[in-house]
């Protein structure tokens, strides 16, 4: 009985120190963008984004970039080529994230955004 009550303290000590927070959902997000008009966007406080999907308004082989945190990412129209993005995506609170930053049509991006509760 002893063994299974310090076994049982044990484990929630663990759990406590290594929990960094549960995530909540909050809202869907669709957001358009077109290559060449684009405004960054910055996740807010306490959030993290999920990208879950990009549709581009091109068919056939078509692209737009993503700018992440200063680094372009390629973003494909699935099922176009033989590359498929990799989705989902998640970006963290703080992140600075443009989508249409070059490329060759527009679209619109799938997130799903979560509170980050302690």
């Amino acid at each position: 009985m002893k063994r299974a009550l310090v076994l049982t303290l044990f484990l929630l000590s663990i759990t406590t120190f290594f929990a960094q927070g549960n995530l909540q959902f909050n809202q869907v997000i669709t957001s358009a963008f077109a290559s060449g008009n684009v405004t960054p966007v910055t996740v807010p406080a306490g959030k993290v984004w999920k990208l879950e999907n990009c549709m581009l308004n091109s068919t056939g082989n078509s692209y737009t970039y993503m700018l992440y945190n200063g680094v372009y990412y390629n973003l494909r129209q699935q099922g176009s080529s033989s590359q498929v993005a990799n989705f989902p995506f998640w970006l963290s609170a703080g992140s600075t994230v443009t989508f249409g930053a070059g490329g060759a049509s527009g679209g619109a991006i799938s997130i799903i955004e979560f509170n980050i509760v302690p």
